[in-house]
């Protein structure tokens, strides 16, 4: 997959590039869009928490699972008001449990954000990429299954309309 291969060439893991890619990619280039940006979005605030909670409980002995239940708390009250950033809850446990002691925490944070963050923008530019071609192929978009009316059927209500103020005239 391209996001794989494009986020490893730079030197980081691709797994969650690709399963990003995949995600946020939705029926519509619209509602792809949406989801990019709730990704993105989503996918910083839970950086954010979770560098913060682990600096704040870096200097006791609070244990990752504990560290774990705080970010994703945090991170659950302000999905709560905005549940398009929803990734923010599943971007702390993603960090901390692949944070090796040795790597300080806002490095791991960064990788693994990144890597989400690519994978997510590569999905959406193929799915960009896509919707171009189908409007640049005639009359192949009622022969493709992406939920897309083709041209004839967008303009038939319109035709239609007009038909019914004249005769209604």
């Amino acid at each position: 997959m391209a996001a794989y291969e494009v986020v490893f060439s730079l030197g980081l893991q691709g797994l969650w590039a690709a399963m990003s890619a995949v995600i946020v990619s939705q029926e519509r280039l619209h509602e792809t869009r949406s989801s990019l940006a709730g990704r993105i979005l989503g996918t910083l605030l839970g950086i954010g928490v979770t560098v913060a909670v682990s600096e704040i409980t870096s200097r006791t002995t609070t244990s990752t699972a504990v560290q774990m239940a705080i970010a994703v708390a945090i991170c659950a009250s302000v999905v709560r008001e905005l549940p398009k950033l929803r990734v923010a809850m599943w971007t702390c446990p993603i960090i901390l449990l692949t944070a090796q002691p040795s790597t300080p925490m806002l490095l791991v944070a960064l990788h693994r954000g990144s890597e989400v963050i690519l994978g997510a923008i590569i999905g959406w530019i193929f799915h960009w990429f896509a919707e171009v071609v189908v409007d640049a192929l005639p009359d192949a978009e009622s022969d493709l299954p992406c939920g897309r009316a083709s041209r004839q059927e967008r303009i038939q209500p319109v035709e239609q309309q007009r038909i019914e103020r004249i005769g209604g005239d």
